[in-house]
């Protein structure tokens, strides 16, 4: 699998051969194009079509070229610092599973150096698809392209990074960490061409946004259609989940942030919370439920009607457990995370659900079939933001886009 074939078959908005990065990475370190050929023992006219085809692929000069030597442009700083810390990411990850086989830098900074661009896309495709031919389908080369590129990366590391299991291929565990290394390197080049785009004035990229399935996604979706009328050159692609299973994605950098109720504090250290704002707790029924219209409802009334139930764990779990507190809890069958099933089920019975005042605006733009009981719940609002990746640095796009959730 050449890194010609992929780059034009990945959906990455920009992902250069690493070896033209590395050139770039030298001329920027040291000023000169003909110096730089010779610490990397390439000709001076390899060194000088690693970087035009770089500029060429982001429309902008990465170098002022003098008589004196080649000195970063603004566009060529912003890329020298994320290509800077996407080589920091994989040496980082390849330390980490390589442990004390490899306590020499040196050592580690030569296997890093002979990752391709290929390698990088055959073990993520696999990681995320656990097949090679669900992988090869994805990234769209032949199965024995991405095989070869696969095993050649295995060989390099000298780590098993596949195994069988039941449902196929998937990654080791040592396969799993060097995934998420990668990932998150090569999502530092991504995020270099949106910073790049933002300085000429052109607003592009593609953003990776995870939702909770309860207010997670009504919450994205108010300042969804806003931000995409103003921003039409902007992907953004909305991944809906559990709370676990997006935190994964987060620490993984397969999404970008993840957008709902806060936990905190979160429950591992490498992420941290971003409050935007907060959505009081509400009892939410049908229009048409026999308790609507009454100036008070009692925790008995409520014990007399049938719920559903947010599933274990979730925050609402225990805002509904805490409504009964010691007392009698009434009957569930139903346990859900979806907004949608939650809303057709309260719409078409006459059971009861813990909804939230963001939520109940939801129900009236969508045909206001639902409506809140007189009953206070003893609860403080659900705190909504996004959680991110500590140390993360945002890109003027990220920026762009938690300002319009702050608007919603």
């Amino acid at each position: 699998m050449s890194d010609k074939q992929t780059k034009a078959q990945d959906d990455r908005a920009f992902l250069p051969s690493l070896t033209q990065l590395r050139a770039f990475a030298e001329v920027a370190r040291i000023d000169s194009i003909t110096r730089a050929a010779d610490e990397l023992h390439r000709s001076q006219s390899a060194v000088t079509q690693a970087i035009q085809s770089l500029e060429s692929e982001l429309g902008v000069s990465l170098f002022a070229r003098t008589s004196t030597g080649s000195y970063l442009t603004n566009f060529g700083r912003i890329l020298h610092y994320r290509a800077e810390k996407c080589f920091e990411r994989i040496e980082a990850v390849l330390a980490e599973i390589l442990g004390g086989d490899a306590d020499n830098p040196a050592q580690i900074g030569s296997i890093a150096r002979r990752i391709t661009r290929a390698q990088i896309l055959a073990l993520t495709a696999v990681d995320e698809y656990s097949s090679f031919a669900q992988a090869a389908r994805h990234v769209k080369v032949s199965l024995a392209s991405l095989h070869r590129a696969a095993r050649t990366l295995e060989k390099q590391v000298s780590r098993k990074l596949f195994v069988k299991t039941a449902q196929g291929i998937a990654t080791s565990p040592d396969g799993a960490k060097l995934a998420v290394g990668l990932n998150l390197a090569v999502r530092e080049l991504e995020w270099a061409h949106e910073e790049i785009q933002s300085e000429t004035g052109a607003i592009r990229g593609r953003l990776l946004v995870g939702a909770l399935l309860l207010a997670g996604s009504n919450y994205v979706s108010a300042g969804l259609d806003r931000f995409v009328v103003a921003h039409p050159d902007v992907t953004v692609r909305l991944i809906s989940g559990p709370y676990d299973q997006l935190l994964s994605k987060l620490r993984s950098g397969s999404i970008d942030f993840l957008v709902g109720a806060l936990k905190n504090p979160p429950p591992v250290d490498d992420v941290a919370e971003l409050e935007l704002g907060s959505d009081p707790y509400t009892v939410g029924v049908s229009r048409h439920h026999p308790l609507v219209g009454r100036d008070k409802v009692t925790l008995d009334d409520l014990r007399e009607w049938e719920w559903i139930s947010p599933g274990p764990g979730a925050q609402r779990r225990f805002v509904f457990e805490g409504i009964f507190g010691n007392g009698p809890m009434p009957r569930f069958r139903v346990e859900t995370y979806s907004l949608l099933t939650i809303f057709i089920l309260l719409a078409e019975s006459h059971r009861i659900a813990v909804l939230t005042a963001s939520e109940m605006a939801l129900n009236r733009r969508l045909g206001n079939q639902l409506t809140s009981l007189p009953f206070t719940i003893d609860h403080a609002p659900a705190k909504m933001g996004v959680t991110v990746r500590k140390n993360w640095e945002p890109t003027k796009l990220q920026q762009i886009f938690l300002s319009s959730l702050r608007q919603s």
